[in-house]
């Protein structure tokens, strides 16, 4: 089995006071000894957050922190939840970090990225060069409590590690990946979490690529090959909608429980 060296651990207290343990990945070290290295253990229930902010109007984008806060983020402090998502500082991963904040959560937020497409507030600090002018570096998210960095120079890097690391966490226990907008990158993970098996849920009215899937289930979109081929495969037996517009945030509370209550 592979092992990982220890000098590729650090930890590393952000300036709001959260201490992170990062760990830099190497290629080959194996899911569960990333994990037990920064001290995850399984099995618990998990919650994997993918996907993206962007082009979104401003109702969904206030029903979504509301979301965040009220159902995604109480509901992972009560359970005792482990979040993975993608651990920068931007979109639905800076929410997912703040909803933590706002009700001095508990549980674990993990954060996985590109080593090579995140600025990492250990060793050295990486400068944007030339090749980053349309996507520069970013900052990690300071209110998650992990950070595995993983090899990389592209977003989508990361997307395998993701979707592992939720499901060996996990183990026998309830695990589920939401999935709210999203582009290009969120599509890949997409298809990496159904083709393990995993249950998928997206949150309609958050645009992008959540609405094109929901559309599709619903047969009121131009039909889009690849979303349709996902859509007949996996629907409803791994993908299911959550409704941000028309449902209360109890509701999607409740369906979130529902589905942690039934596994």
């Amino acid at each position: 089995m592979p092992n990982t060296s220890a000098s590729e651990l650090a930890e590393h207290t952000f300036a709001n006071g959260q201490l992170a343990k990062i760990l830099k990945v190497c290629d080959d070290t194996g899911y569960e000894n990333a994990l037990s290295t920064v001290g995850l253990h399984g099995p618990v229930p998990t919650l994997l957050v993918i996907g993206g902010a962007s082009h979104m109007t401003p109702e969904s984008q206030a029903k979504l922190l509301q979301f965040f806060n009220s159902a995604l983020a109480t509901l992972s402090e009560q359970r005792g939840i482990t979040v993975l998502d993608g651990g920068t500082d931007a979109g639905v991963i800076h929410m997912m970090g703040q909803a933590r904040h706002n009700i001095s959560g508990q549980f674990n937020l993990v954060g996985v990225a590109p080593l090579n497409r995140v600025i990492s507030p250990i060793g050295e600090r990486r400068l944007p060069t030339a090749n980053d002018q349309d996507y520069p570096p970013v900052d990690l998210e300071p209110h998650h409590t992990h950070f595995f960095l993983v090899p990389g120079d592209s977003w989508g890097s990361e997307s395998q590690w993701l979707a592992k690391f939720s499901s060996v966490l996990a183990g026998h226990f309830p695990s589920i990946t939401l999935l709210i907008n999203g582009g290009q990158v969120s599509l890949k993970d997409l298809r990496l979490n159904l083709e393990l098996g995993r249950q998928v849920t997206f949150v309609a009215g958050s645009g992008r690529l959540a609405d094109t899937v929901a559309a599709t289930i619903n047969g009121t979109s131009p039909e889009d090959e690849t979303i349709q081929i996902l859509v007949d495969t996996y629907y409803p037996s791994q993908l299911s909608v959550f409704d941000l517009l028309a449902s209360s945030l109890d509701d999607l509370k409740a369906q979130l429980n529902t589905y942690f209550d039934s596994q």
